[in-house]
């Protein structure tokens, strides 16, 4: 009976040095610009936060998603090393990009819902109500980007792999 590979973290695709730098560089800098970010953003909400309740709540959420994501696409760096690509962790660094950005997605309908019903009530101020709202659209761009990025660059996709030459079979030990 076999219980599937016996050494799923040792399985690798080879990748040229040039994909490989491609890939470091691209996953760092939108990964450290979406942390940067998602710090400023949640300083933002803590300034609302004495007005807002509930659309600081789900919006501080969103923020949270695109700080994981982020924090996800920079250590993503890591599973890429001497032109290989650990398609263990690669894939890990994907799904973790896509399950936050459904996250920030979810907590930003729950966001746009809470700033409607604010609007209709008369004592909450419009311009704080028009901030909380755009940094929502804001941030849950980015992690939608966050997760276009994942899903390219972990594990790098056909196209990606064909531009650079490469030809993304996996290697790694042989099987038991």
């Amino acid at each position: 009976m076999s219980y599937g590979d016996p050494f799923p973290y040792l399985r690798f695709i080879r990748i040229p040095p040039g994909l490989e730098s491609r890939i470091r560089g691209t996953s760092l800098r939108i990964g450290l610009v979406s942390v940067l970010a998602a710090v400023a953003f949640a300083g933002m909400f803590v300034v609302l936060s004495a007005e807002l309740t509930f659309v600081v709540y789900t919006g501080g959420a969103c923020v949270l998603g695109l700080l994981v994501s982020g924090v996800g696409l920079a250590f993503g760096r890591s599973c890429v090393s001497t032109g290989h690509v650990n398609l263990t962790l690669a894939r890990r660094i994907r799904n973790l990009t896509v399950v936050f950005t459904v996250f920030t997605i979810v907590f930003a309908v729950l966001t746009g819902f809470g700033i409607a019903m604010a609007m209709t009530a008369t004592d909450e101020p419009i311009p704080l109500l028009t901030v909380a709202g755009t940094v929502t659209l804001v941030t849950t761009l980015m992690s939608v980007s966050n997760a276009a990025a994942g899903k390219q660059l972990f594990p790098p996709s056909r196209k990606l792999l064909g531009e650079y030459g490469a030809s993304g079979q996996p290697v790694g030990p042989s099987n038991y």
